[in-house]
């Protein structure tokens, strides 16, 4: 009901799913040199001590990374939580790839990130922002329905926090760390500077889309200046790593992706709607499409003023009076048949 509410007056052409996803369905997007892990994960090594975990049949087309260094590892996100009964967690899966200690890092707080986030016996390591240092209870941190977007993991264990422009020691491996908000306050992006490379979580990614703004953390100038600031981290060798879809793109795609936020941010771009996002019965969203990118954006208003109090109230408000006038015009079509006189 409210996502007709947003459209009505839209005169943007509404489109399908199929439209926009084309071609990619489930179990299709992983390298095929991948090897197969309880017929659910798809492990390639992007080099010896480099991992991309993916879920190919998660709905979300998840990718994980597990970072090695001669000391520890840095597992970074814990998989969508959709993998079948008795399959092992992404704690086992990174047990069979490396005999290090294992830290657990989160690229952000949404439900297909954190799945199997409790089984990491040493916790989690979050970014460091007040916000999220004021909700820690006991040594323990949880993630709440909007933070999430899904399913709620139970409390966390904190292992420890890493602060923008960080450094974590994985003994001869160094890795740099970014809170980088847009698609959550809480993005983090790491970046291997040796390796050249850099993961970007849902920060920037390739297919389903390319990025994803319509949560309600959500801000297109922020987001448009924080892929500015993760390009000026970068450069034009660096190899970019991202949580969905085809884990694998370059420069020229995350250059793309800063282009078309910042035709958002102008107020110039040109956008349809698509039904829904993935999931079937969810709000309509506003869709900007350049050839194979697709940035999703939520109806009508940009999501800070969207999500905003007085946005909620107003949706309310009209949706409350919609129900009024529906059911003054069925009182008065009922009142009107009943009065009608016998012939």
């Amino acid at each position: 009901m409210i996502g007709s509410l947003l459209l009505l007056g839209c005169a943007a052409q509404l489109v399908d799913s199929e439209d926009i996803w084309g071609d990619i369905r489930p179990g299709q997007n992983y390298a095929p040199a991948s090897r197969m892990i309880d017929g659910w994960y798809a492990v390639e090594a992007i080099d010896e001590r480099t991992f991309a975990i993916n879920e190919p049949k998660s709905e979300q087309y998840n990718t994980s990374y597990l970072i090695v260094g001669s000391t520890r590892a840095i597992m970074f996100d814990a998989g969508c939580g959709e993998r079948p009964a008795g399959s092992k967690s992404m704690r086992e899966v990174a047990g069979r790839l490396t005999d290090k200690p294992v830290t657990l890092i989160l690229s952000h707080h949404h439900y297909d990130h954190t799945g199997d986030a409790a089984t990491f016996e040493d916790g989690v390591t979050l970014v460091d922002r007040p916000e999220i240092r004021a909700r820690i209870d006991n040594g323990r941190y949880t993630i709440g329905a909007l933070e999430s977007g899904g399913a709620v993991p139970p409390p966390l264990k904190i292992a420890g926090f890493v602060k923008d422009g960080d450094t974590i020691d994985l003994g001869d491996r160094q890795l740099s760390a970014y809170n980088l908000p847009g698609h959550t306050n809480e993005s983090v992006v790491l970046v291997d500077r040796v390796r050249n490379l850099a993961f970007t979580g849902d920060h920037v990614y390739q297919h389903l889309g390319g990025i994803v703004a319509m949560t309600p953390q959500s801000d297109l100038p922020i987001y448009k200046a924080n892929v500015d600031r993760l390009l000026a981290l970068t450069d034009a060798k660096t190899r970019y790593l991202g949580a969905h879809g085809d884990p694998h793109f370059d420069r020229a795609w995350v250059s793309l992706i800063d282009s078309e936020l910042g035709k958002m941010v102008a107020g110039t771009a040109t956008y349809r709607y698509a039904s829904h996002y993935l999931v079937p019965g969810k709000m309509p969203l506003r869709v900007l499409q350049n050839g194979d990118l697709y940035i999703y954006t939520t109806p009508l208003v940009d999501p800070s003023l969207f999500w905003s109090k007085w946005s909620l109230l107003a949706i309310a408000a009209a949706l409350s009076l919609a129900l009024y006038l529906v059911a003054r015009l069925f009182r008065r079509l009922r009142g009107g048949s009943r009065s009608r006189p016998e012939t």
